[in-house]
């Protein structure tokens, strides 16, 4: 099997049903569809035993895991470890697949040599509003992740051997392709938009959060020496002057 999508959920009755239809609805589906569930207290496990009597009927593979875990990272750890495929996708239970051709277009376009295959998105805030978002060339990874997570088809071996770093709440994603990249895996970019990625508001003290786990991620992987390091402080200091003191 070449694809396995992984849909980490908790509590997720009011988005999962999108996510699930962007999957059902792919015109290319010989592919496994695993489900993370972190013991939902709401509907949730209504709902997915409801769409896997839909799943049956087709040739996706519709699996389910639903159990305790460790948050989010471990959830997304633990979908790796039981996916079949010999790539993996994670598709938050917020999120959809672009368009029904997404799953088409990865498997006309993968190549032997690649560990990670990935492209544009498109990105929703809270009033429905809607971005086109490219993706920036593999190298910027240094600076920051030039792609969203959603939209990287990723080898099973490789996110195996480079797992979410569970200390991290927030960049764990980051921290891991940061990791694939330093040690050479190959990189590629597609110009398609493969997701839909529904972001909401962020606190400030996860905006915060944000910022202390990138400048972590950075010096644990060793790009980050004393003069970024001063560097990156400064740009905060006037990233927050500007939103929260109307100064420049």
């Amino acid at each position: 099997m070449l694809l396995s999508i992984i849909t980490v959920c908790f509590n997720a009755e009011k988005t999962i049903e999108r996510t699930f239809k962007s999957v059902l609805n792919q015109t290319y589906r010989a592919f496994e569809y695993l489900i993370i569930d972190g013991d939902s207290k709401d509907k949730t496990i209504d709902i997915i035993n409801r769409w896997k009597e839909k799943f049956a009927s087709t040739e996706i593979t519709f699996k389910v895991i639903s159990e305790k875990d460790n948050g989010l990272y471990n959830a997304m750890n633990k979908g790796a470890r039981n996916a079949n495929g010999d790539f993996i996708l994670y598709l938050n239970a917020d999120d959809e697949l672009a368009s029904d051709d997404s799953i088409v277009n990865f498997i006309d376009n993968l190549k032997n040599s690649d560990d990670v295959l990935y492209g544009n998105t498109i990105i929703v805030d809270k009033t429905e509003s809607q971005e086109a978002r490219k993706a920036l060339p593999a190298n910027k990874i240094t600076k920051h992740l030039p792609f969203i997570p959603q939209s990287a088809f990723v080898r099973t071996s490789v996110q195996r051997k480079f797992p979410f770093n569970e200390q991290y709440r927030i960049t764990a994603d980051y921290d891991s392709f940061l990791r694939m990249y330093l040690a050479g895996k190959n990189f590629r970019y597609v110009d398609y938009y493969y997701s839909k990625f529904y972001v909401g508001g962020i606190s400030n003290e996860d905006e915060w959060l944000t910022y202390k786990e990138d400048i972590k991620v950075k010096h644990n992987n060793g790009i980050l020496n004393k003069y970024s390091l001063i560097q990156q402080i400064k740009y905060f200091r006037r990233y927050l002057s500007i939103r929260y003191g109307g100064k420049s």
